[in-house]
């Protein structure tokens, strides 16, 4: 039973988190997906709460661990004393990705030697103030590290998640319930065509 954790913080963005978590929560055999936070409840972008599942510190222990974004979220969680000091991660042992602004966290925690990143659209901007050259592609992948950009790229980054842990098939079955009816097939190439130009 592998353990996935998802980090998420006050003002993160809805769609990123909830469908991450919607895509890898089906599946209850081969993994458990847990939210973590610096706080036993956060709320969202647009003002739901919910209820964390563990601390950061935990984090450190799981096979895999994807962080949420947040245009307001992810500045005030970075200089958060409780946030980034808790995260223990190990790129050589951990599956580690981000969607959209929480990019910004992998660069901070240095998990990105190779200073190429893709973000949110209107976040692209900002990848040059941490001095990262931003990449005009849904998923970029380094190693053991990936980052997506664009809310719907979770897609992308749970395929790949699903891929590194498993394989193929594993990732064509968590997907395929979500793809559009009659699009099935053209959602899957392009989920496969995209982890497979991710590599840099």
């Amino acid at each position: 039973m592998k353990e996935i954790a998802l980090i998420a913080f006050d003002h993160f963005t809805d769609l990123d988190l909830f469908l991450m978590w919607d895509l890898l929560g089906r599946n209850t055999k081969d993994w458990r997906v847990r939210i973590l936070g610096a706080a036993p409840i956060l709320r969202s972008a647009h003002g739901l709460e919910i209820q964390t599942h563990g601390p950061l510190s935990e984090a450190s222990k799981a096979d895999a661990v994807l962080f949420s974004s947040g245009k307001k979220g992810v500045p005030a969680a970075m200089n958060n004393p409780d946030f980034l000091p808790n995260l223990h991660l190990d790129p050589e042992r951990q599956l580690i990705g981000s969607i959209c602004a929480g990019v910004f966290f992998l660069e901070r925690l240095g998990l990105l030697p190779q200073r190429r990143a893709t973000t949110h659209p209107d976040a692209r901007a900002s990848l040059n103030d941490v001095d990262l050259e931003p990449v005009d592609q849904a998923l970029v992948c380094y190693g053991k590290v990936a980052n997506a950009g664009g809310c719907l790229a979770a897609l992308y980054l749970v395929g790949w998640l699903v891929e590194s842990l498993f394989d193929v098939q594993k990732r064509q079955e968590t997907l395929l319930p979500v793809y559009p009816a009659g699009q099935q097939e053209i959602y899957a190439k392009l989920v496969e065509l995209s982890i497979q130009e991710a590599h840099i």
